[in-house]
């Protein structure tokens, strides 16, 4: 498995598609701390959803970065389909893993925050970050071309989920809606919270747990329609 996750990992990276969205949330990174002093929290809720945007790309150009003679290929050297998909999703997690942290830590290397900055308000940039990056992964991969047939219909679809629970998350009296689609909206809530707050209230971390396990949730899912599919 290790072996799989590093061919992806390279092949990735030779094919150069992760650089028009590398060099988009980099930009974006930069811009959000131009002016300085800024507020914590405020500023890590705006990078975190610039991340869960970004991170639907990541993952789209992770899943199709082989073209299909290649990747029938490496799939029958990964001897069961369900092994080449989780190296597949490996390397997304690896890519938000990296890139939550560098959003994380860029602000504080830089000094550009108007507060002293504990461990607190680290631990809880990062969960944000990496929890909405998982997320979009399990929403984003399941308009990759295992199961759409259009590639138009990806990028509409994984548009059209991500700006949908945004939006949500912008009118949470809508009820059953927020909690269909996934849970943006307690990110941000939980990033509203005063810079001065030193301690995470002990919900936050059951929150931010649901958040991830929300985009499990959909990568498990993701995996028994591949299966169906190809029966």
């Amino acid at each position: 498995m290790n072996a799989l996750v590093r061919y992806h990992l390279i092949h990735y990276l030779r094919s150069f598609t992760y650089i028009p969205p590398l060099t988009l949330f980099i930009f974006t990174l930069m811009l959000n701390y131009t002016y300085t002093p800024n507020p914590i929290y405020d500023r890590y809720s705006f990078t975190s959803l610039a991340l869960f945007f970004m991170m639907g790309w990541f993952t789209v150009t992770v899943f199709h970065s082989e073209d299909k003679g290649q990747k029938e290929i490496t799939l029958l050297h990964s001897e069961r389909p369900w092994r080449y998909h989780l190296g597949l999703y490996t390397v997304c997690v690896i890519l938000a893993f990296l890139l939550s942290l560098v959003s994380v830590l860029y602000p504080i290397v830089w000094q550009v925050f108007g507060s002293e900055v504990y461990p607190s308000h680290f631990i809880l940039g990062f969960l944000s970050h990496f929890s909405l990056a998982i997320l979009s992964i399990g929403v984003s991969a399941i308009f990759t071309r295992e199961l759409v047939r259009h590639s138009l219909n990806t990028w509409w679809g994984v548009l059209s989920i991500l700006i949908l629970s945004l939006a949500a998350s912008a009118f949470p009296e809508t009820g059953l809606l927020v909690w269909l689609l996934p849970p943006v909206e307690l990110s941000l809530s939980m990033m509203s919270i005063s810079d001065g707050v030193a301690f995470i209230p002990l919900r936050f971390y059951w929150q931010y747990g649901w958040i991830i396990l929300y985009g499990c949730l959909l990568i498990g899912l993701y995996f028994v329609w591949m299966k169906k599919k190809r029966r």
